[in-house]
């Protein structure tokens, strides 16, 4: 099943799956409603929701308004992105501009710039359903055509503020083959 809105294209992979399906809606929801952006963090919104959300966020990044979809990605940024940049948002949304416009194939560079963007998995709960630690494997293709695959960690907060709200932990790269491990390097740096 496919959807597709006037600048980009959302497959999804599995249609029999059911949290796919759902995944599907929330797209279709998305582009049919008056999206106001992807707001911040809230103990309403589903595990599943995250991902499709910001992904579309980060296409209309400047839609309400200018870097609205990266102003929503720092605010669902869990600690690690935040002490890389020290707790300086517009640090962060230069570098995801910087990267973006320098390299196709980066997670911002798909994100923003990129052809379409597929979900691949459905969401594994670390510790089953009631796990505060989620994933979700998502496909890319690049303004370039190139593919990657992105792998989301997702943790759900345990205490105030914003409890039960889900963040992005990280967010890690498949290689140019969308494989997420080294094949056939050994054990160690061999480069």
């Amino acid at each position: 099943m496919s959807a597709s809105s006037g600048d980009s294209s959302f497959i999804i992979e599995d249609e029999g799956d059911e949290a796919l399906f759902r995944q599907v809606n929330i797209v279709k929801e998305l582009e049919a409603s008056s999206f106001q952006g992807a707001g911040s963090p809230r103990p309403e919104l589903n595990v599943e929701d995250i991902v499709p959300l910001l992904m579309t966020a980060l296409k209309k990044n400047d839609f309400p308004e200018e870097n609205s979809g990266l102003k929503s990605m720092w605010a669902f940024a869990g600690d690690t992105t935040r002490f890389v940049f020290q707790n300086n948002m517009t640090e962060f949304i230069e570098s995801c501009h910087e990267t973006a416009d320098q390299w196709p194939t980066s997670f911002y560079g798909v994100a923003m710039n990129g052809q379409s963007w597929n979900i691949e998995t459905e969401i594994t709960r670390v510790g089953g359903e009631n796990g505060w630690i989620a994933t979700q494997v998502i496909k890319t293709i690049s303004s370039d055509g190139r593919m990657r695959r992105w792998q989301w960690e997702l943790r759900k907060n345990r205490r105030p503020p914003c409890l039960n709200c889900w963040f992005v932990e990280t967010i890690a790269s498949s290689d140019r083959k969308g494989d997420f491990e080294a094949k056939g390097r050994g054990t160690g740096w061999s480069d």
